[in-house]
């Protein structure tokens, strides 16, 4: 699986962020707000391109609560034979299966990673604003499909946590938590030497938080080397629904293509290097380095039965979907 390529030129980036009045850092309500605009051109893509195996008696699979009978039909081909009902098959004589339907209103939730790592961004826009985009909209997509919608953001410096809740009122209350936080851990980060991941917490809190069935979109750049991280997600991906993001910004990728020696010094905000961009030794094994990493993540993914959708930093989030959202 390979993350986007695709960059804006510094022109676009300079009018993209002229438009939102934003310095790319730290992330504003009216930039969220936009989203609620774009619900209905992610509704008709939908339509036009169903997701893989929408079709069928079952029209989800979600797990535990979520699905509820709607009605009997004759057998068909290709339906599931666990969802065939054996009484009214044996008093009609003939073989009748069970419909079920989304159940109106699930609890969607949005768990942000504000951890130190997402507060970085070589192009557009640091990781953690990103990370606000993409689960502001969600959120409205959430609500537009009739769903309440619910949040748990969490830095080394604030956590906040949203009971899901339905309609504007609900995406209204994650946009202000969303702002809040990722300033808050921006702002922090600024003034602090010593960095750590804290997103494990935030899945060990989501496993009292979810009820089963729920649908959790998770937004990190999973960067945590906590073995913790992966057991929390192995608990939720049991009873609820998991959908997957990274964040990931062009400069964990690859270095920046450039014809000088000048050294290049990289920081995690503790270790230090100084690297030569045209040193092709080095070029190729950081380029290798952070696929490796990246290909890491994805198989964890895969083992979980869930597909890792990438979104790019250095990129509008309109300009990459509906293929990685929907």
């Amino acid at each position: 699986m390979s993350a986007r390529r695709h960059l804006m030129s510094p022109e676009l980036v300079t009018q993209w962020l002229n438009t939102w009045r934003s310095d790319g850092v730290h992330v504003n309500s009216h930039e969220l707000m936009y989203y609620r605009s774009k619900v209905n051109a992610f509704q008709r893509f939908r339509r036009l391109h169903p997701p893989p195996g929408a079709s069928g008696a079952l029209l989800s699979k979600f797990k535990g609560r979520g699905m509820e009978f709607d009605e009997f039909r004759h057998y068909q081909a290709g339906d599931d034979i666990r969802a065939i009902d054996w009484r009214v098959t044996a008093r009609t004589g003939t073989p009748h299966t069970k419909l079920f339907r989304e159940e109106r209103e699930r609890p969607v939730f949005v768990v942000v990673d504000f951890s130190d790592s997402m507060q970085f961004g070589s192009q557009l826009l640091f990781k953690s604003a990103q990370a606000c985009h993409l689960a502001a909209s969600l959120a409205w997509l959430a609500v537009a499909r009739g769903d309440r919608i619910g949040a748990v953001m969490t830095s080394q410096y604030g956590h906040a946590e949203i009971k899901p809740q339905a309609r504007h009122h609900g995406v209204m209350q994650v946009i202000h938590h969303l702002v809040e936080q990722q300033q808050l851990a921006v702002d922090s980060w600024q003034q602090q030497h010593r960095h750590q991941n804290v997103f494990p917490q935030a899945l060990e809190r989501m496993q009292q938080l979810a009820r089963p069935g729920s649908i959790i979109y998770l937004i990190s750049d999973w960067l945590s080397d906590d073995p913790a991280l992966w057991r929390h997600c192995l608990a939720l991906q049991r009873h609820c629904q998991l959908v997957p993001f990274t964040i990931i910004d062009p400069l964990e990728l690859q270095l920046p293509n450039v014809s000088d020696h000048t050294p290049l010094s990289m920081t995690d905000g503790e270790l230090s290097v100084v690297v030569d961009p045209v040193n092709k030794h080095q070029r190729h094994a950081y380029a290798h380095a952070q696929q490796q990493r990246l290909q890491s993540v994805v198989k964890q993914w895969q083992q979980l039965g869930c597909p890792l959708r990438m979104i790019s930093s250095a990129d509008a989030l309109e300009n990459q979907w509906p293929g990685e959202l929907l």
